[in-house]
C-alpha cells in the first residue's frame, strides 16, 4: 500500500463516521461584587449540543449572552440603582423633542 492510498483510506474512513452531536454542560454566574448575595447563577450545569459549528453561530451565542448579562443585572438592586437614573434622564430627553 502506497502512502497516497493509505491517506485517501483514512479520508474515506473519516468521512463515513456519524457525526454525532457534542455536548457541552454550562455553568453561568454574574458577579457584581464581592458578597455572596451579589453572585447571580443564569445557568447551572445546563447541558447545551452543540450541533454545528461555534464559528458559523457566533453571532446568536453573542446575542444570547448579552441578553443574559442584562437580565441578571435587571435583578440586582445594586445594579438598578445605577441605570434607573440613565433611564429618567433617556425618557426626560424623549418626551421634549
Amino acid at each position: 500500500m502506497t502512502k497516497a492510498a493509505a491517506i485517501r483510506g483514512f479520508a474515506e474512513r473519516r468521512r463515513q463516521r456519524p457525526k454525532e452531536p457534542l455536548e457541552v454542560r454550562v455553568t453561568v454566574r454574574f458577579k457584581f461584587g464581592n458578597g455572596a448575595d451579589e453572585v447571580v447563577t443564569m445557568m447551572d450545569d445546563r447541558s447545551v449540543p452543540m450541533v454545528d459549528s461555534v464559528f458559523k453561530n457566533r453571532d446568536r451565542i453573542a446575542r444570547q449572552f448579552l441578553r443574559l448579562l442584562v437580565r441578571a443585572g435587571a435583578a440586582q438592586p445594586k445594579v438598578a440603582r445605577e441605570l434607573l437614573p440613565l433611564l429618567r434622564l433617556l425618557k426626560r430627553r424623549g418626551k421634549k423633542a
